[in-house]
This record gives C-alpha cells, structure tokens and sequence, in this order.
C-alpha cells in the first residue's frame, strides 16, 4: 500500500510483478470508457502527447471517486504493442504541478492519443474558469464526469472543463455539442438531467 500526500490510499497486489515501463506525469484529462461504458482508463496530458492508459481494474474506481477532474499525476505505466497500461498513479507534488502548467504555457497543444477509442460524439462542455468555477463549476464537473462514468447509458457522452464562455455574470455555464448556445445559472442538481434530455440518441 502507497500513502499519497493527499491522503489517499492507493493500493498495489503484492503479487503484481511490475513489467519495465516510465513515470508519466501530467494532467487527468477525462476517463475513457468502453463501448458498452465501462471505465477502462484514462487520458493522460503532458507537456509531449496525450496518452490514452488502459488501467488495471483495481485502480478504476479510484480514478471516480478520488480523482478530481483536471488533477497533476504522475503514472507508472508500460508500453505493450500498440497500448499504455497504467500500474499505478499518485497525484503529483503542488511544486510539479506549478511547473508543468507553466510550462505547458510556452508549447504547442500536445498529440492526441492514438490508442483507444475516440471520444463519444456528445460533448459537454464546462466552464472551468474564473468566477463560473468558483460558484459552483468546480462541483458540476465533478459530479458529471463522475455520473457519466458510472452509467452505460450515457456512454456516448463526454464531459470535459473549458475555458471561459464569455458570461461569467450568469454562471456556473455549460455548453453542448449539439448546439453554440451556452447554458447559464446550471447547478449540480439540474446539470445531469439536463444532460440526459439533450443527449438522448
């Protein structure tokens, strides 16, 4: 067992012989799920590439529930063909984190990842910025990144954090893919139904 400096637990087997592999750190940028919406993993930014890492199942639900969206980790992960296979993953030290987003400041947007599948075509964006976050954005991301993951229903859905939308007096706001409205005064409570009504195939 690993403590992290947050707190949090993160188990490893005993049992598990770790293949020779590298230390990934970077940004959680969202879960990625199968077809059917299972959580199987998730994308990883750095400063290079986005890496799409398949994690092993025991690791998985700690991605939902301890995780927060857009958190500095590092991963210990392997290359085996085509793929990125996760061992472990500890939040990064507040230092590191300062520092790959100011670096990330002077450099091109990173390589999308090419393994695994693509996003699913409804997206919802969040606005992760300024006073929107602060009200309540924060929270709403949270948790619909969190819902989403959790119901195969809502496999075709992506949630991802944004940067301002231009109405920060009416937030917390969000926007969906089908449509350039922005929806201003959501809550975490609305947030998810609204999602459902809109995103229904």
């Amino acid at each position: 067992m690993i403590e992290s400096t947050s707190g949090i637990d993160w188990v490893t087997p005993a049992e598990l012989q770790r293949p020779e592999g590298t230390v990934l750190k970077g940004q959680f940028v969202e879960v990625l799920r199968s077809k059917k919406g299972k959580l199987k993993g998730i994308t990883l930014r750095t400063p290079v590439q986005e890496y799409a890492i398949k994690l092993p199942k025991y690791l998985r639900p700690v991605v939902v529930r301890e995780l927060a969206p857009h958190a500095f980790v590092q991963v210990w992960a392997y290359r085996e063909e085509d793929k990125w296979r996760g061992i472990n993953i500890l939040p990064l030290a507040e230092a590191e984190a300062i520092a790959l987003r100011n670096l990330w400041q002077e450099l091109p947007p990173p390589t999308p990842p090419k393994s695994m599948a693509s996003s699913p075509p409804f997206c919802v964006k969040v606005c992760s910025k300024g006073k929107c976050f602060k009200r309540g954005g924060r929270q709403i991301l949270q948790t619909l990144q969190a819902e989403v993951a959790a119901d195969p229903n809502l496999s075709h859905v992506s949630v991802k954090g944004v940067g301002c939308m231009s109405a920060c007096k009416q937030g917390p706001n969000l926007q969906l893919s089908t449509s350039k409205k922005v929806i201003s005064g959501v809550t975490a409570n609305n947030a998810l139904p609204l999602i459902a009504k809109h995103s229904k195939r």
